[in-house]
Formats: C-alpha cells, structure tokens, sequence
C-alpha cells in the first residue's frame, strides 16, 4: 500500500499535461491524446506573439469541452477576444500540486498533511474563515480559484482526489484512519452545524463517482 500511495503522490506531482487541439466544434475540441475525464485544463491561444489563457477547458477523454476562463475576470479592463483554434495547446491539470484537505478530525488532518509534505498545502483555517455554514459547492470551487487550488482531498469514507474546478473524482483509495467529524471539517474554528451524514452530504457533491 505504502508503495502504491508513493507512485501515486509521483504521478499527482507530475500530473501537468499539455496536448494540442487537433479540432474545434463550437465549445467542442478534440485532443491529439486523451486527457483523464474531469481534469480541468486551461487553453493557451497566441496573442500578439505571446500566449495567454483564452478558456477553460474539462476533460472527457478524447475530447473536451470549453468555457469562459474568469479566474482574473476584472470588469475595469477589456480582455481580448481570442477564440481556440486547432493547433492551440491545452495545459491539464496545472495546479495538481497545490491541495486543500477536508479532513474529519485533527488526527487524519495531520496524518494526510505529512503524506502530502511534497505538496503546497493550502491551510484549512483559511477556507473556515470565510464560512458560516456547511460549505457549497460553489464555495469550494470559487475559493480554489482565488488560491490556485488544483485538488481537494476529502478523506470520507475513502480518501476521494478531487479535481478542484471540475468536482471530479479523479481517483479514489481506501484508508482506515478514525473517521469521527468535526464539523463541517477539522479547522481551528468552531461552527455551530447539525448535519447526521456528512460524509454523504459531500458525496453528493462530487461527481464521476458512479462512472
């Protein structure tokens, strides 16, 4: 297991990819190599002999599917209009090695922390500043963009590798550490929250686990 959780940390660590777009249908592109489903990506379109980012772009294998990039949307400035093209470069999975982990207690929090030492973790106390209930998703996922997060970490009943854009489940493994919440999730702050199943509540939040 010890063996298996170290190759897998070397791929996470190593888990940028770029491809090239071989075709553009609408908000549809093909990929000159497949891409795991739901790895979120962002296209690089030329722009006055530089590159910038033009769109975000999701994985489904072969082929991927665009949508406005807004991580640096500032309504004082006029972006280019830059539309992806074939021959345009897609980079997955950028931020993979900048993690967040949703842990229920202090123990596990520590324990997946020093398995991760070779990642940029990003504090949980940071994220708890900004609650004042059970997390969204949409809180999730727009606080990963404001702090770069690439994957999110929620140990539940398995440890779930949560792409941090798309809520996909990338990859999934079992682990036997005490699984007793605080809730919402291990942090220094204390919220006043009822919840009877929590580790279902944020099953429900992540998708690709029936695929």
């Amino acid at each position: 297991m010890r063996i298996f959780f170290i190759l897998f940390v070397g791929i996470f660590l190593n888990a940028m990819s770029i491809v090239n777009i071989t075709e553009v249908n609408g908000l549809r592109i093909k990929l000159d190599k497949p891409v795991q489903k739901g790895t979120s990506g962002v296209v690089l379109c030329p722009y006055q002999k530089e590159e910038i980012i033009c769109a975000n772009a999701l994985s489904f294998g072969n082929y991927a599917k665009l949508y406005p990039y807004e991580n640096l949307k500032n309504d004082a400035f006029a972006l280019p209009l830059v539309y992806p093209k074939k021959g345009d470069k897609v980079i997955f999975g950028k931020n993979y090695s900048r993690i967040m982990i949703i842990a229920p207690n202090q123990i596990v929090y520590l324990k997946l922390k020093n398995r991760f030492k070779n990642f940029t973790v990003i504090p949980i106390d940071v994220f708890a500043a900004f609650l004042d209930n059970l997390p969204v998703k949409r809180e999730f996922i727009n606080f990963a963009k404001k702090m770069d997060i690439g994957l999110y970490i929620f140990a539940l009943d398995k440890l779930y590798y949560v792409d941090a854009e798309s809520f996909y489940v990338i990859n999934s493994e079992d682990y036997n550490f005490p699984k007793k919440f605080k809730l919402p999730f291990f942090s220094s702050y204390n919220f006043d929250i009822k919840e009877n199943n929590i580790i279902n509540y944020y099953k429900k939040m992540l998708k690709g686990l029936n695929d």
